[in-house]
């Protein structure tokens, strides 16, 4: 009896306790479901009744501009970056605003005239600065006769250098030319005889040697020269001057009153047979002038020695 009371005490007791878990359980707030329902009501509702779109809309267009006025803004412009220009470049061409200051001559002037150098450089210096003609006026200065070259430079903000290089005369040409060792035929104004200066002018120029022949050969006679020099000078002899004909034949002028003729062929060859001879004769030749004459086939002759 006790057993059953027990159990029956027992079954009361579980009963308790899950109406007691039941209790905590529906103490809990229970999640709204009809307000998120209603919630997510307006998205479909909105969706399809399509009052919001997720395409983007198109910017409303602009109205052109016709052809004519874009052809005229343009032409607007290019006249003001013309008007800009040429502005620009007038205030720079004017003399008084950019005035050429100083005039610096390098180089050394040995035989030109510095005033008639000084009288050509002002012609331009007149022009300004910025419209200094460099071209014409390096032109100008290599057009003085013992100018060989110029070279014109500006440095900011007024300052002209004129830089001249001089001929290093090589020889004299004919009457009144020079070579230079450029192989450059000039003819300075101290060579002219009409110069007040010419006799002492002669002088000067006396000590390079004399070359002649006809208008254009002044190059190749210049190189013969110095190939001859180079070969007698091994003999102690000294070219003192080469004279060309019309026939091409050379005759060479030697110090000592030695004059060699080479003819006009086989100049190399008949050049060699008298460095081969001339040791023989040098001991027994005087102060009296001799020819060498090498235009022989298989010989030479001697004119002007005497007891030979």
């Amino acid at each position: 009896m006790s057993s059953q009371v027990l159990d029956r005490d027992q079954r009361r007791h579980k009963r308790s306790s899950a109406s007691h878990r039941g209790a905590r359980r529906s103490d809990l707030p229970l999640p709204e479901v009809s307000s998120v329902r209603s919630a997510r009501r307006p998205s479909s509702a909105v969706g399809r009744a399509g009052t919001v779109r997720k395409t983007s809309v198109l910017p409303v267009a602009v109205p052109r501009i016709s052809a004519t006025t874009r052809w005229v803004i343009g032409a607007v412009g290019v006249l003001c970056v013309l008007a800009a220009a040429l502005a620009l470049w007038k205030a720079l061409s004017d003399p008084a605003r950019f005035p050429v200051s100083n005039v610096d001559v390098l180089g050394t002037l040995d035989f030109t005239d510095r005033s008639v150098l000084q009288s050509k450089v002002e012609v331009f210096t007149g022009q300004g600065f910025y419209t200094l003609d460099i071209e014409a006026l390096r032109s100008a200065v290599e057009s003085l006769p013992w100018v060989a070259e110029a070279r014109i430079a500006r440095e900011w903000p007024g300052r002209v250098k004129v830089t001249v290089e001089e001929h290093e005369p090589a020889a004299r040409w004919n009457d009144d030319g020079l070579v230079s060792k450029r192989l450059e035929l000039f003819q300075p104004p101290q060579l002219s005889r009409d110069d007040v200066r010419y006799t002492e002018w002669q002088s000067v120029f006396a000590s390079l040697p004399e070359l002649r022949g006809d208008a254009g050969r002044h190059s190749a006679v210049l190189d013969d020269y110095r190939r001859y020099s180079e070969a007698l000078g091994a003999l102690g002899l000294r070219v003192t001057g080469l004279v060309e004909d019309a026939r091409l034949s050379q005759t060479i002028e030697l110090d000592g009153n030695v004059t060699l003729r080479l003819g006009y062929e086989d100049h190399e060859r008949r050049l060699g047979r008298f460095v081969d001879v001339y040791p023989r004769f040098a001991e027994s030749l005087k102060s009296d002038p001799v020819t060498f004459d090498m235009r022989y086939s298989d010989g030479f002759s001697l004119a002007g020695a005497r007891g030979l």
